[in-house]
């Protein structure tokens, strides 16, 4: 059973019985929102897709933790913006001039991502719940019970909570920069103002007042009525912000907390430390739209177990990926299978959570792989590419629009993902020179041999290609000439480099003549 139906069914709908379920998930856009911040919204999305399948009603929700203070200046924001630390990044200035607040470029961006992804989701902001005054009421009940409040924090820390700590902040509405509160009479907080000196009163009901993190959270699960959200793994530690907010959830605004999944971070392979929006070192949905299609993106989040780390590899690991995404989908539709009963019905059922529309046959698959060399070869552009496949028989001539129009995409990705990440030794540029090198006699024997059997065969399927690739292998075995180095001269005689694409493939799909040309060591 794949971890979404197992979670859903040995957990969630074993502990609540019920017909209608809210499931949430929530992030502060302090910065960029990034591929880590979108495995717990992901995550969610499977959640309410599996319940949705059983039948059940569910309010799929992302709050955006948009009242939250700006904390720190980013690395990608200049220095200046330090005159609005304390003020809700929803308040902020946007530092490229073109939103309407610092949370609202990151937040914009990230929604259109979402939606290129094929995932439809009701966003909530933070900032308009509390200065619409619809959170006002759980704020006097939190007020009200500041002491149990405290009393249930002070379980989990080391240092008691002050005697006049409040389960608030309040933005001052003057300069908007958090002040101090305090004096709760059971209808307003006394403010005072540490950056403009301004004093006065603030009631729950004026927008000003915000829950602190550890009651906010266990305070919307109240207010939204969440059943089920998941956490990173430093929020559901021992004597975390949800172990409190179990508490303060039950105890506090009577509601039962939510159940909740921990998922592991998602890591840029080859860096240290998880990824962070403020610090600036991420990967967003948009770079990996680049170069991989939605379904192959969601595919990475459904195949991996949430308590296994993600690690994101843009270099040769992307080429894996799509290998691995086109053997589910063969597996889905019935044309493959994996090691095991085991591993084919997973594959299977990640392939399923993966496609934003599920096709209704197998589509046409043209390998990655296969496509990273057409794109490098000299003069090739879409629609030659398109020629050369159906040359090839990876495509019929009579190709339907809409796998055409899937094939381009893929064309699109794999010219983008030899522009940006493709390392040097999958790079190649045809030289249009005959190089000079030395090129002993044995070899040259065994060029001709190759030359001859270009002459009188067509190498366009797979069977072809594997079958060019044994003769070339044979050419220099029967010579007893090292295979390696009878490559290595094959790729300097083309490429200037001792190694490249897979030499069969790379040769069929140059132009013929040319290749026979280069072969002969004519000029």
């Amino acid at each position: 059973m794949h971890w979404v139906d197992y979670y859903v069914e040995n957990n969630l709908l074993k502990k609540r019985n019920k017909e209608e379920f809210g499931v949430e998930s929530g992030i502060t856009p302090s910065g960029f929102v990034h591929i880590g911040n979108f495995r717990e919204l992901f995550t969610t999305f499977l959640i309410a897709h599996a319940l949705k399948e059983k039948g059940k009603k569910v309010r799929l929700i992302h709050v955006w933790d948009d009242y939250d203070r700006f904390r720190k200046v980013p690395r990608n924001i200049p220095e200046e913006f330090k005159k609005y630390l304390g003020m809700p990044v929803s308040e902020v200035p946007d530092p490229w001039g073109c939103h309407k607040s610092y949370a609202e470029h990151f937040i914009d961006k990230f929604e259109k991502e979402i939606k290129e992804i094929g995932i439809e989701v009701e966003f909530i902001k933070a900032s308009e719940m509390y200065k619409s005054g619809k959170y006002a009421e759980k704020i006097r009940i939190a007020l009200n019970n500041t002491e149990k409040i405290k009393e249930i924090l002070n379980k989990y820390r080391k240092e008691p909570l002050d005697d006049n700590w409040l389960p608030i902040i309040v933005y001052c509405p003057k300069c908007r920069k958090e002040g101090e509160a305090f004096d709760w009479d059971g209808e307003k907080v006394k403010f005072k103002c540490g950056n403009c000196g301004y004093e006065g009163f603030e009631k729950p009901e004026n927008g000003n007042i915000k829950l602190r993190w550890r009651v906010d959270w266990p305070m919307r699960w109240s207010y939204l009525k969440i059943d089920f959200e998941p956490g990173g793994k430093d929020h559901l530690a021992a004597g975390s912000s949800y172990d409190t907010g179990k508490l303060i959830s039950k105890e506090i605004f009577n509601w039962e907390a939510p159940e909740t999944l921990m998922y592991e971070f998602v890591r840029i392979k080859g860096e240290k430390g998880k990824m962070s929006g403020s610090k600036g070192n991420v990967i967003l949905l948009s770079d990996l739209l680049e170069v991989l299609e939605p379904g192959v993106i969601r595919f990475i989040y459904t195949r991996t177990k949430p308590n296994k780390e993600i690690h994101i590899d843009m270099g040769l690991g992307l080429l894996n990926l799509y290998d691995e995404f086109d053997k589910a989908e063969r597996i889905y539709f019935g044309k493959d299978e994996g090691r095991n009963e085991e591993e084919t019905e997973e594959l299977k059922r990640s392939y399923e959570l993966s496609m934003p529309e599920l096709p209704e046959k197998l589509p046409l698959q043209v390998p990655f792989r296969h496509l990273v060399v057409l794109v490098q070869l000299p003069g090739m552009n879409e629609e030659k590419i398109i020629k050369k496949l159906k040359e090839q028989n990876h495509l019929p001539e009579n190709v339907d629009e809409n796998e055409l129009e899937r094939i381009k995409i893929r064309i699109k990705k794999a010219q983008k993902w030899v522009e940006k990440y493709a390392p040097d030794m999958v790079k190649f540029k045809v030289l249009e020179e005959l190089p000079k090198i030395e090129v002993n006699e044995e070899i040259k024997d065994a060029l001709k041999e190759i030359v001859n059997y270009l002459e009188k065969n067509e190498i366009r399927t797979k069977e072809e290609i594997l079958k060019f690739e044994e003769f070339i292998y044979n050419s220099a075995k029967k010579r007893n000439i090292n295979s390696k180095d009878f490559f290595k001269t094959i790729y300097l005689l083309f490429i200037g480099k001792e190694r490249g694409p897979r030499l069969a493939n790379f040769l069929a799909s140059l132009d013929k003549d040319f290749t026979i040309k280069r072969l002969r060591l004519e000029g």
